[in-house]
């Protein structure tokens, strides 16, 4: 320590002292691994002699063996006949752990600039926490290579003897007017696909990362590592004989980029037959009728030359198999035939490309896989939610996703629509139904309430359709939600509106409602003010505000929270929105319209209502992007507002419900707060029905 005496005052300063100048045999020490050769050592092998891997708590020597699918595509990233490596693959394949022992080839290796892109800035500090500074940490030849300085060792660089590592996310300026020799890509379909200005978009992050390697020429390289995250684009796709690899075609991602290149397969051998097969989710073999866990136990692999199966006890012993020329990757020629790597016959591209089925990757289970198919696929089928489907394919088999048509089982038409409806009077809910929700749109001069009836199987029906367009005061002047908040008190009554369930002696009150904050200027405010009045007369827990996300990537189906923020850089509202995915739930819509009447999870419409009511719930179709207008057709309310429905009865619990044991507000009797003995059931509301000759359509449902 350094000692002051002579300050004053406040005694005696001491501090560390500065380290000594830095002597030149040390900095040509620093930069003699420059001059090096590249070494003629393999990514595997570099990653064998130098890196250590933690398993189960214990820090061992990094083992081709585990993942050994890995090895071909860490290995051609030193290839210089292709400037760029994809590979596609599920979830928890280790392909992640694949960037590490690349940039670590070149830490020990082949010094040079390497770049590393995360899905976020988040994501990026999480994974350098997690498994790069470990990895580091514990592999002394890597540890030994790194700096000793205070900026050294950051988040965002790592600085070894002789080259950079930094490690950032896909925008515009980190892609930009910087030399790399490497730059890897980990989950690539979760990127923003475009980046740069919506003005002026500068390109894909793949595009713009070839770019930063060209000054190194050949030795340059781009390698990207994602499971698939877009639907297939057309559902009418077959692979060919002269492309049996090819992947479905979808708009964005990974997926093309593997399509363009050498389009590589993972192959076992058959101990039985001898003959090679591609180890795929759709070559299991189980028992659909079973419980999907007792179908899961009971799953082998079915060899599709002599149909002899395999446990999934056998597969590591088969990709260990195949590692060592019993199978392996294999790539389609220019004839449409399967080669391995290097084969002179191999396609004519700059790009090298694998992907994994989830079915052979390390850290899958056969039975879990089945089980959670067989669990989606019944979610699919009973509710028409896609959701744990779609996550299935992408992330236990690395597959784009490919929707089945809302239309394949029937036609949604206008007259099919009209056919096997209920007889029910209008305002009255049919026998089978055991609770109501209530769905209130917003329109430039009215506001579009929807009554929806629920079963205890999930079928739903419409009690009721009615256009509320008179101020509550009774006042002869047009009705304005964005401009007058009290108009806003004309939907009171609708919490303590009793509808009577035909052939019995009750009635039922609407166990939830929601109204839309979206619309014109005033709105959002006015709904929120609404919402505020209700919560102080204590049906806070009964009236929700909505809003509606667009598009199928969503986070869920129906979520409940608070705005991030608010738009202008305002303070984000005190308020949680009840967020629904519509496109999701109109695919659920869509389905429910096909089913039999009286069939689980229907919608059978009642008798009451007129055509333009019924083509306004087919005024829609389904996209690639998500649902839109069909040409010609200018009103959806009601499928706005069954959209609406859907989303209130699957927040408070529709999908959970056990016919058995339903919850309190789905049973017949007074411990249901929502049911109403007939003697007890006032007057109904009254309202004037009639539409107003124009409406401003607010298309909420369609904004993202």
């Amino acid at each position: 320590m350094i000692t002051l005496p002579d300050r004053p005052r406040n005694g005696l300063l001491e501090f560390v002292p500065l380290p000594p100048f830095v002597s030149p045999h040390e900095l040509l020490a620093d930069t003699l691994p420059l001059l090096d050769p590249p070494s003629r050592m393999s990514v595997t092998e570099c990653a064998e002699r130098h890196l250590r891997v933690e398993s189960n708590g214990v820090w061992q020597q990094f083992d081709r063996s585990v993942t050994p699918y890995l090895v071909e595509p860490a290995d051609t990233t030193k290839s210089r006949l292709y400037g760029t490596c994809a590979f596609v693959g599920p979830a928890q394949s280790g392909k992640s752990f694949m960037l590490i022992t690349v940039a670590a080839a070149h830490v020990m290796n082949d010094p040079g600039p390497v770049h590393i892109v995360h899905m976020t800035r988040p994501d990026a500090n999480a994974w350098v926490e997690e498994s790069l500074n470990p990895t580091i940490m514990n592999s002394p030849d890597m540890a030994a290579r790194l700096g000793r300085g205070a900026d050294d060792s950051t988040f965002s660089r790592k600085r070894f003897k002789g080259m950079r590592l930094t490690i950032g996310i896909p925008i515009a300026s980190q892609l930009s007017s910087r030399k790399q020799l490497r730059v890897l890509m980990s989950d690539y379909d979760h990127f923003k696909q475009v980046l740069g200005r919506k003005d002026s978009p500068e390109g894909t992050p793949w595009g713009m990362a070839l770019q930063r390697i060209k000054t190194f020429l050949s030795r340059g390289g781009v390698l990207l590592e994602s499971t698939p995250a877009f639907e297939v684009t057309d559902l009418t796709w077959q692979p060919s004989e002269a492309a049996p690899h090819e992947l479905p075609p979808v708009s964005a991602g990974i997926v093309p980029i593997y399509n363009q290149g050498t389009r590589g397969r993972w192959y076992w051998e058959c101990r039985d037959c001898g003959e090679i097969y591609e180890p795929t989710f759709s070559k299991l073999h189980f028992d659909g009728d079973l419980d999907p866990t007792a179908a899961g136990d009971g799953t082998e692999m079915e060899c599709p030359h002599c149909h002899s199966l395999l446990a999934h006890r056998h597969k590591f012993e088969m990709n260990r198999a195949a590692l060592a020329g019993r199978g392996g990757w294999l790539h389609e020629a220019s004839d449409g035939t399967l080669v391995p790597m290097g084969d002179s016959a191999i396609r004519g591209t700059d790009i090298a490309s694998w992907s994994l089925n989830g079915a052979a990757a390390t850290f899958s289970n056969w039975g879990k896989m089945v089980a959670k198919y067989l669990n989606a696929l019944e979610k699919f089928e009973d509710h028409a939610d896609d959701l744990d489907l779609r996550q299935f394919y992408f992330l236990d088999c690395g597959l784009p996703f490919a929707a089945k048509p809302m239309d394949e089982d029937a036609d949604l038409t206008l007259s099919a629509l009209k056919s096997g409806r209920s007889l029910a009077p209008r305002g009255t809910a049919p026998e089978w139904v055991r609770f109501i929700t209530v769905s209130v749109d917003v329109q430039g001069s009215y506001f579009p309430v929807m009554v929806t009836g629920w079963g205890l199987d999930g079928r739903r029906t419409v009690i009721d359709r009615l256009d509320l367009t008179q101020p509550p005061d009774g006042s002869q002047r047009t009705l304005d939600p964005g401009k007058y908040t009290g108009d806003w008190d004309v939907l009171v009554p609708l919490a303590d509106q009793v509808w009577s369930v035909e052939g019995q002696n009750y009635g039922l009150k609407a166990m939830a409602l929601a109204v839309d904050f979206q619309g014109a200027r005033g709105v959002s405010d006015n709904a929120e003010k609404f919402w505020r009045a209700r919560r102080e007369a204590d049906q806070g827990n009964l009236w929700f505000v909505s809003r509606g996300q667009g598009g199928f990537r969503q986070r869920d189906r129906v979520w409940h929270m608070a705005p991030e923020r608010a738009s202008g850089g305002k303070k984000s509202r005190g308020i949680k929105l009840l967020n629904m995915a519509t496109d999701l739930l109109k695919d659920t819509i869509a389905a429910a319209l096909t089913r039999p009447v009286h069939e689980a999870a229907s919608y059978p419409l009642p008798e009451w209502m007129d055509d333009d009511n019924i083509a306004e719930l087919i005024a829609e179709q389904r996209g690639d992007k998500g649902w839109e207008p069909k040409p010609g057709q200018k009103r959806n309310e009601n499928l706005d507002l069954s959209v609406q429905a859907q989303a209130l009865a699957e927040h408070k619990g529709l999908r959970r419900l056990n016919p058995d044991a339903p919850l309190f507000w789905a049973v017949i009797g007074s411990a249901n707060p929502f049911w109403v003995p007939n003697d007890e059931a006032g007057a109904p509301v009254e309202t004037e029905n009639k539409r107003p000759a124009r409406v401003t359509r607010i298309g909420y449902l369609n904004r993202g």
